[in-house]
C-alpha cells in the first residue's frame, strides 16, 4: 500500500527530474498554440498546463521544507500566466465574446482550483503585491464562468464550483470573493447530495475530486462525508478494479492517461473518511500498477499532493467481498465477472448504464448547449450491454473503444465500436460480392451474392437513446448468470443479453436475443473487436490484442471467439479492419438481415474462451492451440421461444438454456398466479422446463437447476416439481393446486442419466 513517505518520494523525484524542463515545456506549448490555429478558433485561448502543475508541486514542496527558492520559483511561474495570453492573436481574441474584457489567463474549469491551492501555500513567503496580482489573475480567469456556467451534476460544473470556492478561500480579501462563493454554491447544487449524471470512468474521478475540494473550501467536508452518493461512487471502484490494477474504461476514458492517479487520491480520501479498507486496497492496486509503467512526472506528482494530504497510513487494506454487481443496478449499472482478486485472475466487466431517470433538466441543458450528439449525457458512450474489459492471465483480451481523436468528433462513442449487438432500420446491403452464385447445370446466375459489412452499419454516430435494466443476477452451481435488457422505443427493439460465466473453464457464454416490439425490416450486427487474429476455423477465431496505443500487451493468453450457427437463421460473417481507439483494429461481425416480425427474436450466441497464447497459425486446416470447448446451439420447442447452448469440454457437457419470451408462462385468464407449467414449458432437446434460466451439467452424473420456474424434466422424468399451494383470488375465492414459481437446484450431482443430451 502507498504510504505518505512513498507518495512524497514520488513527488520529490518528479520535481527533481522535471523542474529544469520549464523553458522547454513553455516553448513546446508556444509552438503548438501558434501552429494549431483551427483548434484555437474552435476552443479559444488554451493556457499552458505543465507550468501550472510544476508550480503546484514546487509550492507543495516549499510548504513541506520551507525552502524559499521553491517558493520563488512557484510564484514566478504563476505570475507569468499574465504574459502568456499575448500568444492569442488580437483578431482571434476579438472574435470571441468571452474575451471582450480581456483574454482569461487560465482555463476557467480545470486551472483555478490548482492555481488557488498553490497560492495559498505560497502566501506567507511572497510579497503582498505579488499575492494581489495572483488574486487578479484568478479573478480575470473566473470571469469566464458567468458567461458559460455549464451547470448540472457532472465534472465540469463541479470543477467550476471547486475553482470558485478555493479561490474564494485563497483570496478572501478580493472584492469578488463573495460572488465567487455564491456562484460556487449555485453550481454545486446539482451534485450536492445527488448522483453524477456522467458515465465515464475518467470524468467521474474529476467529479469526486472537485466535490471534495469544494466541500473543503466551503467548510462542508463533514457534510459531504454524510452523503451516500460520494461514498457509493467510491465504493464502486474497488468492486470494478481489475486484476491488472486498472479500472475498466467506460465512456470517455482511458486508463493509460491521468485518471488512475485521480482515483488513487479520491480513494485515499474515501478510506480515511469512511474507514473503508476496500478503498485503501484499491488505491494500493492502482499504485502497484502505475509504478512500473509511469516514471515520476509533474502531472502525477501534482495529483499525488492530494493523495498525500488525504492518506492515512494507519488504515488497513482488504479486497472487497465477492459481489458481482459493481454498486447497484439503478445508477452505476455495471456487472463484474471474476475468478478471484489475485493478479492472475480472470475478469470481465459489462456496462449497461443508460442516461438514467434523474438529472433530466441538466442532461437536456447539456444536450442543447454542447456539441455532444455522439454522447449519452454526459461523456457516456453507446456502450450499453458492451463488455468493456476482459482479462485473463494478466492479458487484456477485450477492451473499450477509446476517446475522440479530433474534437469535437465523438466517433469512437458510436455503438458499432463496442463489443455489443447493434441494429439498423431496413435491410442494409453492401455492394455485393463479385463472385456469382451457382445456378445448377444450366449455367451461372448473374446476380451478385448479397453481402454486408461493418462499414455498411456506419451512420452519423449520434447517440440513440435507450432504457436499460437488469433482469437477472444470480448463480446456479458453478455458473454466474446475468441478464440485462436494453429497450429502444424509437426502433421498436428489446435486446436481452444473457451471460453465463463458467469459472471452472473459464468461459463466458453470451446469448443475445433481439425481440421486435413492432414489425419491420432490420439489420443486426454482433461485433467483437481485436487487433490480431491468430488462427481461424469454422465458426471460431483465436484473437489477441497486441497493443493499446503505446501500451504493449502480454502474450500470456489469447481469446477464442466462438460463434456457432443458430438453427433457423442465416448469419453473414464479416471481418473488417477499421480505425478504433487510435489504431487499426479488426471487427469480427455476425450479421442478420430480414423482415423482423413483431414478438419474434433474432438470436446470436458467442462463447468467449480465454486460453494460453500460441504463435499465429494460419495453416489450412488451422491447428488447435489447446483443447477447446465444443459449442452447439439447440433450438427450442416451440420454435423461437428460447434458446439453449450445449457446451462440451473436459469430459463434461453443460446445457445452458434461456427463454427469449420471459412471459411465455403467463395465462390469458385473470387468475393468480397467472402462469402455469403447461403454458410455458419449453423443450431444449432432452431438457424440458418453464424456467427463465436453466442449467444442466452431465458427465457420469447429472446436476441441474433453474431460476424462475416451476418444473424441470430430463429424459422424460421430472427432476423437480414445485409443491402445490392454494392461492386466494381477487373475487375472494381460492385457487387450489397452484405451483409457486421460484428457483431450484440439485443438492449434489447424483441423478444418473439414461442417455446423452439429444439435439
Amino acid at each position: 500500500m502507498p504510504h505518505r513517505d512513498h507518495l512524497l518520494a514520488f513527488i520529490r523525484s518528479a520535481y527533481q527530474q522535471e523542474h529544469s524542463r520549464l523553458d522547454v515545456e513553455i516553448e513546446k506549448w508556444r509552438g503548438q498554440f501558434r501552429s494549431n490555429l483551427a483548434y484555437n478558433a474552435l476552443l479559444g485561448y488554451s493556457s499552458p498546463k505543465w507550468p501550472l502543475h510544476l508550480a503546484a508541486v514546487a509550492a507543495f514542496l516549499h510548504e513541506r521544507s520551507g525552502d524559499p527558492e521553491l517558493a520563488a520559483q512557484a510564484a514566478g511561474i504563476l505570475l507569468r500566466y499574465r504574459e502568456w495570453i499575448a500568444e492569442m492573436p488580437n483578431e482571434a481574441a476579438a472574435a470571441r465574446p468571452e474575451s471582450a474584457e480581456g483574454v482569461p489567463p487560465l482555463d476557467g474549469v480545470f486551472d483555478p482550483v490548482v492555481f488557488a491551492a498553490a497560492c495559498e501555500r505560497l502566501q506567507p513567503a511572497i510579497a503582498a503585491g505579488d499575492y494581489r496580482e495572483l488574486a487578479q489573475i484568478a479573478a480575470d480567469s473566473l470571469r469566464l464562468i458567468w458567461r458559460f456556467p455549464e451547470w448540472g451534476g457532472h465534472n465540469r460544473a463541479m470543477l467550476r464550483a471547486a475553482s470558485l470556492a478555493t479561490c474564494g478561500r485563497a483570496f478572501a480579501d478580493h472584492p469578488d470573493a463573495p460572488a465567487w462563493n455564491a456562484m460556487a454554491d449555485e453550481l454545486a447544487e446539482e451534485s450536492w447530495g445527488r448522483w453524477s449524471i456522467e458515465d465515464a470512468m475518467m470524468y467521474q474521478s474529476h467529479w469526486v475530486r472537485a466535490l471534495i475540494l469544494y466541500a473543503e473550501a466551503r467548510g462542508r467536508a463533514a457534510e459531504l462525508a454524510e452523503f451516500s452518493q460520494p461514498r457509493m461512487h467510491l465504493r464502486a471502484m474497488p468492486q470494478l478494479i481489475s486484476p491488472l490494477g486498472i479500472l475498466p474504461d467506460f465512456g470517455d476514458s482511458h486508463w493509460l492517461v491521468h485518471s488512475p492517479w485521480e482515483w488513487l487520491a479520491c480513494l485515499e480520501w474515501g478510506a480515511r473518511h469512511y474507514r473503508d479498507a476496500t478503498m485503501k486496497w484499491a488505491a494500493g492496486c492502482i499504485w502497484a500498477e502505475r509504478q512500473p509503467h509511469e516514471t515520476p512526472n509533474i502531472y502525477a506528482a501534482h495529483v499525488l499532493t492530494l493523495a498525500w494530504r488525504w492518506c492515512d497510513d494507519a488504515m488497513p487494506a482488504h479486497f472487497p467481498s465477492d459481489t458481482a454487481d459493481a454498486l447497484d443496478d439503478l445508477v452505476a449499472k455495471k456487472i463484474v465477472f471474476r475468478t478471484g482478486w489475485d493478479p492472475g485472475a480472470t475478469y470481465a466487466c459489462l456496462n449497461y448504464r443508460d442516461e438514467g431517470d434523474y438529472g433530466r433538466i441538466a442532461r437536456d441543458y447539456l444536450r442543447t448547449n454542447l456539441a455532444v450528439s455522439a454522447e449519452k449525457m454526459h461523456h457516456g458512450h453507446a456502450d450499453e450491454g458492451s463488455i468493456s474489459l476482459l482479462i485473463h492471465d494478466g492479458t487484456i483480451l477485450l477492451h473499450e473503444s477509446g476517446y475522440r481523436e479530433d474534437p469535437p468528433d465523438g466517433v469512437y462513442r458510436a455503438d458499432i465500436y463496442h463489443n455489443r449487438l447493434v441494429w439498423r432500420p431496413g435491410i442494409v446491403t453492401g455492394r455485393g460480392d463479385p463472385a456469382r452464385s451457382p445456378a445448377g447445370a444450366g449455367g451461372v446466375d448473374a446476380r451478385p451474392v448479397p453481402t454486408c459489412s461493418v462499414r455498411d452499419l456506419m451512420d452519423n454516430g449520434h447517440y440513440k437513446p435507450v432504457r436499460t435494466e437488469r433482469l437477472y443476477q444470480t448463480r446456479l452451481g458453478d455458473a454466474q448468470i446475468s441478464r440485462v435488457r436494453m429497450g429502444d422505443e424509437r426502433e421498436g427493439i428489446a435486446w436481452d443479453r444473457t451471460i453465463f460465466f463458467l469459472r471452472e473453464l473459464p468461459c463466458w457464454v453470451v446469448v443475445d436475443a433481439a425481440v421486435a416490439l413492432r414489425a419491420g425490416p432490420r439489420t443486426f450486427g454482433l461485433l467483437w473487436w481485436t487487433t490480431d487474429v491468430l488462427a481461424q476455423g469454422p465458426a471460431w477465431s483465436d484473437t489477441h490484442i497486441r497493443r493499446i496505443r503505446a501500451w504493449e500487451n502480454r502474450r500470456a493468453a489469447a481469446l477464442r471467439i466462438i460463434t456457432p450457427e443458430i438453427p433457423g437463421q442465416t448469419i453473414i460473417t464479416a471481418q473488417e479492419t477499421l480505425r478504433r481507439c487510435f489504431q487499426d483494429e479488426i471487427a469480427l461481425a455476425s450479421l442478420w438481415r430480414g423482415h423482423h416480425e413483431a414478438g419474434r427474436a433474432v438470436n446470436f450466441v458467442t462463447a468467449l474462451w480465454p486460453h494460453p497464447y500460441s504463435s499465429p497459425a494460419r495453416a489450412s486446416p488451422p491447428t488447435e492451440p489447446a483443447p477447446a470447448p465444443q459449442v452447439e446451439v439447440l433450438s427450442s420447442d416451440p420454435p423461437g421461444r428460447g434458446i439453449a447452448v450445449r457446451l462440451t469440454w473436459g469430459g463434461e457437457t453443460r446445457l445452458l438454456a434461456t427463454l427469449n419470451d420471459l412471459g411465455a408462462s403467463w395465462l390469458q385468464d385473470e387468475v393468480r398466479p397467472r402462469y402455469a407449467f403447461e403454458q410455458g414449458k419449453t423443450a431444449y432437446g432432452a431438457l424440458v422446463t418453464d424456467a427463465a434460466l436453466a442449467y444442466l451439467r452431465s458427465s457420469d452424473r447429472v446436476w441441474a437447476g433453474f431460476v424462475n420456474g416451476t418444473r424441470l424434466d430430463y429424459e422424460g422424468a421430472a427432476l423437480y416439481c414445485s409443491p402445490l399451494n392454494a392461492m386466494f383470488q381477487e373475487d375472494r375465492t381460492d385457487r387450489p393446486g397452484a405451483a409457486a414459481r421460484f428457483r431450484w437446484q440439485s443438492d449434489e450431482p447424483t441423478i444418473a442419466p439414461r442417455a446423452t443430451f439429444a439435439g
